[in-house]
């Protein structure tokens, strides 16, 4: 898989992890569960919002929706999950399905091969991890004593006991991991290797038909056979003279021969 198809799959990928991620807040409880119940009926504040609003409400409430829920996956790392909430299993399969769901489809897309899955798979962490630096430095500049830092280094520890870089670079590491075997898994069903392809049918050279059945049993014989009528002498049944098959009259007497 070439550099270019790498990074085009890795941009789908990044683009079909939104909605994937709409889907653990939705319908998973995902801030609920990161938040310990604290938070609770976002979805359903949302969906009031979204019958003020009318038609564009929707629309509003899914952008709303996908954009909590990847904040949500891509801060909290799995293995907090793991150690503070061990045994809600719904929030750590909030917090891995959209990855492995978004490994999975775009490995379907672009992958023909376990190796190429796992390229496509890892540019998709690659991807989200630079627009996390991206977003630290932006915000580090954009405000005055570096405040957008400090604003989120602290909501970031307060949520998960780490700084905002090293969590978002865990949570999309580990995420990126366990979507890649899935991811991997899909690229060896269609992986097709190169060496297996159709034998060639033999074919038998064709026999020519001017091969005789004289010469084809005993062609030595034969070729003797033709050289002795070829030469084969007559003589003149009334002077007796040599004559050759071709002459039809005596040379010596002019009797026909």
């Amino acid at each position: 898989m070439g550099w270019g198809r790498v990074i085009k799959s890795g941009i789908v990928g990044m683009i079909i992890f939104v909605p994937m991620a709409y889907i653990s807040f939705r319908f998973l409880n995902l801030t609920e569960g990161v938040t310990s119940g604290l938070i609770q009926n976002i979805d359903e504040a949302l969906g009031d919002l979204t019958s003020l609003l009318g038609f564009g409400g929707v629309f509003f409430q899914f952008i709303a929706g996908a954009l909590i829920g990847v904040i949500l996956v891509l801060l909290f790392p799995i293995h907090w999950c793991i150690m503070y909430s061990p045994d809600d299993i719904g929030l750590i399969i909030a917090i891995t399905l959209p990855w492995i769901l978004t490994c999975v489809i775009a490995s379907g897309l672009f992958a023909h091969s376990p190796r190429e899955a796992i390229h496509t798979s890892l540019s998709i962490g690659i991807g989200y991890a630079i627009i996390s630096l991206v977003l630290y430095g932006i915000l580090s500049v954009a405000l005055p004593f570096g405040l957008g830092a400090i604003l989120l280094d602290g909501l970031s520890y307060g949520l998960t006991d780490l700084w905002f870089l090293p969590a978002a670079l865990t949570a999309i590491l580990e995420g990126c991991l366990v979507g890649t075997v899935f991811g991997a898994f899909v690229g060896s069903l269609r992986y097709k290797p190169e060496g297996a392809k159709a034998k060639k049918k033999r074919v038998r050279p064709k026999v020519k038909e001017e091969a005789a059945e004289t010469t084809e049993m005993f062609p030595r014989e034969t070729v003797e056979e033709k050289i002795e009528t070829t030469h084969q002498s007559d003589f003149c049944t009334n002077c007796g003279a040599k004559l050759t098959t071709e002459d039809l009259f005596c040379i010596n007497c002019g009797a026909k021969k």
